[in-house]
């Protein structure tokens, strides 16, 4: 069995979809923030925010993207996503924030990376 935590943890989701007509669509986004919500509500945790982008995983200047990392910083939140490409495209930038100590988790893959 396993352990929870006493005090609740806080949760950012995020989305994102890579072109204007998956967005506009809403599909993606849905399935998305769905996957998001049934695996905070398995953990237990709070959902503080969630934001969206409509723009390609190699930028990482979207905007939903820095809002949702900033939001964490502040809490001290865990960053999820849908899948782990829906946060990025460049292991460069996930190891930047792995080592900064942002705690990132993916609904397809629940276990720790932090």
């Amino acid at each position: 069995m396993r352990r929870r935590d006493a005090r609740p943890h806080y949760a950012v989701g995020l989305t994102r979809v890579s072109t204007a007509e998956q967005g506009q669509s809403g599909l993606g986004l849905e399935a998305q923030s769905e996957s998001i919500r049934r695996f905070f509500e398995s953990q237990g945790w709070v959902l503080v925010a969630e934001y969206s982008d409509v723009a390609s995983g190699k930028d990482d200047r979207r905007p939903g993207f820095q809002v949702a990392l900033a939001r964490c910083r502040q809490l001290g939140a865990v960053l999820v996503a849908a899948r782990l490409d829906r946060i990025t495209r460049r292991a460069h930038t996930l190891s930047q924030l792995l080592e900064e100590g942002l705690a990132i988790r993916a609904a397809d893959m629940p276990a720790r990376m932090t």
